[in-house]
C-alpha cells in the first residue's frame, strides 16, 4: 500500500544541488511533488546522507519554476539511484 502524502509526477529537471562539503551540482530530477523530488545521484562521487540538509533550486527557464521554486530539503530517502528529498518549510518573522 502506497502511503504517500503527494502524488508524484515522473518529470526530467535540471537542479542545482548544494549541501555543505561539494560545490553546486547540476543533477537531474526523476520525479517531483508537491512535497519533495527525487533527485538521480548515480554517478555522483559524495552524496548526501539521510538527515543532511541540502538546498535545491531549478535551473534553466522553465514554467515548472513557478510551481518549484528554489528550497531547502532534507534527505529522507537513498537508494543506489540517488536521494529522496522532502522540502523543508521555514517560517519567517516579519
Amino acid at each position: 500500500m502506497d502511503k504517500r502524502k503527494y502524488q508524484r509526477k515522473e518529470i526530467d529537471l535540471e537542479v542545482e544541488l548544494s549541501y555543505p562539503d561539494i560545490s553546486p551540482m547540476i543533477v537531474h530530477t526523476r520525479d517531483v511533488s508537491a512535497g519533495g523530488m527525487f533527485i538521480l545521484l548515480d554517478n555522483a562521487e559524495k552524496r548526501p546522507i539521510i538527515g543532511e540538509m541540502v538546498h535545491v533550486k531549478l535551473v534553466g527557464e522553465s514554467a515548472a519554476q513557478e510551481v518549484l521554486p528554489e528550497s531547502a530539503a532534507i534527505v529522507v530517502h537513498q537508494d543506489p539511484t540517488g536521494v529522496g528529498l522532502a522540502y523543508i518549510e521555514m517560517e519567517l518573522d516579519t
